[in-house]
């Protein structure tokens, strides 16, 4: 069965398999991962952690292959166990909470799941979930939008997230917005959706539409070699520099 032996080097198998396309293949291997761990009566933290994020890339594959029913019952296990994990290393290791995936990205994921499956409301209170525990998450913000639909409320929020995520970066050859301490999102993608929102006319178009602008202007700024590549990191350095040259005096 895979992953009885290594179970991190089977999870590394999996994400190339992902990688490499190859979904069906990945599906059989995060399904025997997952219930090899899942017969298991007891489990150590380490073991806890492996089914958790084994359980991951099963959802997503899942939803990759449009099986959402799976995809459904998946991320009900995923939460379930992930509780389970945390109750684990609060015991046994808490140093190790912080290293955590944010819950947050599961009810994310949970979010993309339901809409796919045509359970907006599922979808909505899984959305609005990630929200409350990660505040001003653009890109789980815009996949609601994306996904359920423009409403006022939906809108103002995901303008409200893109307004606070600050300004434009170029990290690995992509423009990006990265609130701190979350995913980022990619730009030209929150820009369409602001732009679609304001032909849509719905939520603060004006504000949609000033948010679509700043980010337009700061990828030229950024081509143009006007602004820094990221202008937050830029900032931090600034402020390492000294104020005065104290050899002039």
């Amino acid at each position: 069965m895979f992953g009885m032996n290594d179970p991190a080097q089977t999870l590394l198998q999996l994400e190339r398999y992902i990688e490499d396309g190859r979904m069906e293949m990945s599906e059989v291997m995060a399904t025997q991962f997952t219930e090899m761990f899942l017969s298991q009566k007891k489990r150590t933290a380490d073991a806890q952690i492996m089914l958790v994020k084994g359980l991951r890339i099963l959802c997503d594959v899942f939803l990759a292959r449009g099986k959402t029913q799976q995809a459904i019952a998946s991320v009900k296990t995923l939460h379930r166990e992930r509780k389970t994990l945390i109750r684990l290393l609060a015991k046994a290791a808490p140093h190790l909470l912080e290293k955590m995936t944010a819950p947050a990205e599961d009810y994310r994921r949970a979010g993309k799941i339901y809409a796919h499956a045509g359970k907006n409301g599922a979808a909505m209170k899984a959305f609005s979930k990630c929200e409350k525990l990660s505040p001003g998450h653009v890109a789980s913000a815009m996949e609601a939008c994306t996904l359920l639909g423009f409403d006022k409320k939906r809108v103002n929020r995901f303008v409200a997230a893109v307004h606070a995520a600050g300004p434009v970066i170029l990290s690995n050859g992509l423009f990006q917005l990265q609130p701190p301490h979350q995913p980022e999102a990619d730009a030209h993608d929150v820009r369409t959706v602001l732009q679609s929102a304001v032909d849509a006319g719905i939520g603060s178009v004006d504000a949609c539409q000033q948010q679509a602008t700043r980010i337009f202007e700061e990828i030229g700024a950024i081509e143009r070699g006007e602004a820094a590549a990221n202008a937050r990191l830029q900032a931090a350095m600034d402020l390492l520099k000294p104020q005065h040259d104290y050899y002039k005096y």
